[in-house]
């Protein structure tokens, strides 16, 4: 019977552990950077240069979210079976290759091509094994080493400079530099060591897939982290809309998608401390718990002071959930399972993070009030929390 390891609290890492942790922080936050810092800032020139409107030019992002999303399990199951220095190098070099071709496409089935077919198998790659290489290095402070990486620190830049390159020199020079920024990752992925010398078996083995999928404490722990991702996704759409019928107009808020973004900064590493104190699913229990209670307060209808510290505290907790999250699975299911869990997981979420907001929406437009879908998040939420509870039965057994 498979066990999923421990966190050593008396031992140490190896010393090229915090080496890898830089070399995650640099492919996780270029990738998420360059993809999501840039697009918007570009989209008004992507339209004039293709000719096509602005509904056309914004599926770049949906083709990126499926793409992730299907490549997402095949990428957590090459990292289990080959070489993870390989694997983030081919996707680093496909992150690269998409930039460049967005570069120089002069036409839309172009543009799709090189969002869908290169820009989010790289994503995929990007996001999944940055936690996959700490994951492995890490017995101690695991929690804190994720939170570290996912730090959003270079999406808070990409869109000055996107601006920037883009004013001066044009769109396709703005590509350019996005693929000249993701060759860092190509480079960090070069020195990328797949595990510690004397753990060499950690990356083989594990549960399979349908094992996971098999397993009520992976959907316990998966439900709950989509509960948290999907009160993101809506409250980041729906935020200005959503405050206007609290009374909250203008850039007051707007402010308050600002407050979110800027208070999860402090959430990613706040709670990745936290996740080695209590325990990883402890933590999450924590996290989408106090997420529900904080989403329920926005039924209060709050003023701007109250709504930008709930949604500041909300924010907190959402940015916090990702390493947490991260933790829990190799908690619960050891560091050999850790790719192929995180990778089924990106799957299971797009139904989730595609529906929600046109439901949010949907509500909104019968009602006249976003009261049914903040209660439906908070319930979902709370739901969440509960099932991550169950995940911290049967202890030994991760098949349970």
């Amino acid at each position: 019977m498979l066990q999923a390891d421990s966190v050593d609290v008396s031992g140490s890492n190896h010393p090229q552990a915090r080496r890898m942790a830089v070399i995650a922080f640099i492919s996780f936050n270029i990738t998420i950077g360059c993809i999501y810092g840039s697009f918007s800032v570009l989209l008004a020139a992507v339209q004039a240069h293709l000719h096509v409107g602005p509904t056309f030019a914004s599926l770049g992002i949906p083709a990126v979210s499926l793409s992730t999303a299907l490549c997402a399990p095949f990428v957590g199951e090459l990292a289990a079976r080959y070489s993870l220095r390989l694997v983030m190098l081919v996707g680093s070099i496909l992150l690269v290759s998409g930039f460049v071709l967005l570069a120089f496409a002069g036409s839309f089935p172009l543009y799709l091509v090189a969002y869908g077919l290169l820009v989010g198998p790289g994503m995929a790659v990007g996001v999944i094994l940055p936690s996959t290489l700490v994951t492995r290095w890490f017995t101690v402070n695991r929690g804190k080493a994720l939170g570290f990486i996912s730090t959003p620190v270079v999406i808070a830049g990409v869109p000055l400079l996107s601006t920037w390159v883009l004013q001066s020199h044009g769109l396709t020079a703005a590509y350019l530099v996005l693929a000249a920024l993701a060759l860092l990752s190509v480079f960090g992925s070069l020195f990328v060591i797949d595990g510690p010398p004397d753990e060499a078996a950690a990356a083989t083995g594990g549960l399979s897939m349908a094992q996971l999928a098999g397993s009520m404490r992976f959907w316990g722990l998966t439900l709950a982290f989509i509960a948290s991702a999907v009160s993101s996704i809506v409250l980041t759409v729906h935020m200005v809309p959503m405050a206007q019928t609290w009374g909250i107009v203008g850039m007051r808020a707007a402010s308050l998608i600002s407050i979110m973004s800027l208070i999860g900064i402090i959430g990613t590493n706040l709670f990745g401390w936290v996740s080695d104190r209590l325990g990883a699913t402890l933590a999450l229990v924590l996290v989408v718990f106090d997420g529900g209670v904080l989403w329920l307060l926005l039924l209060l209808h709050p003023s701007y002071p109250a709504a930008a510290v709930i949604i500041g505290l909300i924010g907190l907790h959402a940015a916090g959930v990702v390493p947490v999250f991260s933790a829990a699975l190799s908690e619960v299911f050891g560091k050999e399972s850790f790719s192929r869990a995180y990778g089924l997981v990106q799957l299971i979420i797009l139904p989730f993070s595609v529906l929600c907001v046109p439901a949010a929406a949907l509500v909104y437009t019968r009602t006249g009030s976003y009261a049914g879908a903040i209660i439906g998040v908070a319930v979902f939420l709370l739901l969440g929390s509960f099932l991550a509870v169950t995940a911290r039965r049967h202890k030994g057994n991760v098949l349970v």
